[in-house]
């Protein structure tokens, strides 16, 4: 079905006339925000400027008319509207704030994924998936020199000008004077442990982006033409393990071997032996390097010294029991629970969902992201195997770790290369 037919009979948005002489889309703002990335967290804005470039693309989509949207959509916006819903069960205005913080990432995103389905004319799948690329370069690259510097801190324009009583918020503190890594010294370790962070606040969410972008970084060497680039790619990627294992993240590394392993049993399926058994070679070799190097005993020593298991586990239980006292519309945003001195409703963004939003909301945001990969299921190729990958991996990790505005966006902007290809709006 063609994209015009989308609109024209389900949508009504526009005559087929209009569309013949509707300007396309920008690229532009797409790629200030994935190129641009690191330059906004240097500057200190990493917080906010994903939410302006979002108000930009929504006014350029407005301002154009006849916004397309192709089906697998409408799931997310029942979830943004239950999402609103919760707002009324905020205890302080504390709570108010960073409920809306959250909401406004929810409906950033949501407006990324409409953007890249109707900009399909200024962003082909070449131009966005490269886009990607670049931001996962300069994870790497940033993470190879936290490794260096792990006590660095950026003194940032937006950190010089925030008042001093906003600093002291942890969180606020790491967002405008950005540490390089995360420097951490749990009790009886006989040092620290330096995990890589930037351009991120914490180790965690760099994990998350590595295992999201690196099945792209898989899709751009299947999609450049010239050999000595594709061994630079493929070198690029033997080294970002480096950075990477310094990080610790268990969960990294089930989602990013979830991924292979997914893309691995669809090529043997397609009959693509030689392609399959590439990859399952190239997952023994990274099995074994993680191995050998220790990276593997240092990741479980990091957990002897913490009990972050045992931690998370008691966390869990007690979200879980104050979610079923107000199961359908949550509380709006996680909670501190003062006995444990942690908030309900964090270390893993399905608890966030299902603590903020109840029942209802984690079924949602779920039905989305599980719809949309069966959806895009029959994906033809080798490329776009990679890039279907990308939300199974998500998939994966919700239930450990949590999601920001750029996890969310990278997974999203594949999700509507994805879309838009399997529904002809390509």
């Amino acid at each position: 079905m063609s994209a015009t037919a989308l609109t024209r009979r389900d949508l009504h948005f526009s005559s087929p006339a209009a569309e013949l002489v509707r300007q396309p889309l920008p690229a532009w703002p797409l790629m200030l925000l994935l190129v641009g990335f690191p330059l906004w967290w240097a500057l200190g804005a990493a917080a906010f400027m994903p939410l302006i470039l979002a108000g930009v693309m929504a006014v350029l989509m407005l301002a154009r008319g006849g916004t397309v949207l192709v089906p697998g959509i409408l799931p997310w916006a029942a979830f943004l509207v239950w999402v609103a819903a919760a707002g009324i069960n905020l205890l302080s205005g504390a709570s108010l704030l960073a409920y809306g913080q959250r909401s406004g990432i929810l409906l950033a995103v949501g407006i990324f994924l409409l953007y890249v389905i109707n900009a399909r004319d200024n962003l082909p799948v070449r131009k966005v998936v490269y886009a990607l690329l670049a931001m996962w370069l300069a994870i790497v690259l940033l993470g190879i020199t936290a490794i260096y510097f792990p006590d660095y801190r950026l003194t940032t324009p937006v950190g010089l000008i925030l008042p001093d009583a906003l600093l002291e918020n942890p969180l606020v503190r790491n967002l405008v004077l950005p540490p390089l890594a995360e420097v951490q010294h749990p009790g009886g370790a006989p040092e620290a442990f330096n995990r890589p962070a930037a351009p991120f606040p914490y180790a965690n969410s760099w994990g998350v982006m590595f295992a999201v972008l690196t099945p792209v970084a898989c899709a751009a060497v299947a999609l450049v033409r010239s050999p000595l680039a594709k061994a630079l790619l493929v070198l690029g990627m033997a080294v970002s393990f480096w950075p990477a294992l310094a990080t610790s993240n268990r969960g990294m590394l089930v989602g990013l071997g979830a991924a292979v392993v997914y893309v691995v049993i669809r090529l043997a399926f397609r009959g693509r032996l030689a392609a399959a058994a590439l990859g399952l070679a190239g997952m023994l070799l990274a099995g074994g390097t993680i191995v050998a190097t220790g990276s593997l005993q240092e990741i479980l020593d990091r957990q002897l010294y913490s009990d972050s298991t045992s931690g998370r586990l008691s966390l869990y239980r007690q979200t879980w029991q104050a979610t079923l006292e107000q199961p359908l519309l949550g509380y709006g945003t996680p909670q501190l629970e003062e006995t444990i001195g942690v908030s309900l409703g964090t270390q893993g963004y399905l608890w966030m969902l299902m603590f903020s939003y109840g029942l209802v909301g984690l079924g949602l945001f779920l039905y989305f992201l599980a719809g949309a990969v069966l959806r895009t299921w029959h994906t033809p190729s080798t490329v776009g195997l990679w890039l279907h990958s990308v939300p199974v991996a998500a998939l994966v990790m919700v239930p450990f770790y949590g999601f920001d505005v750029m996890q969310l966006t990278a997974v999203f902007v594949v999700l509507a290369l994805l879309l838009r290809g399997r529904y002809g709006a390509e």
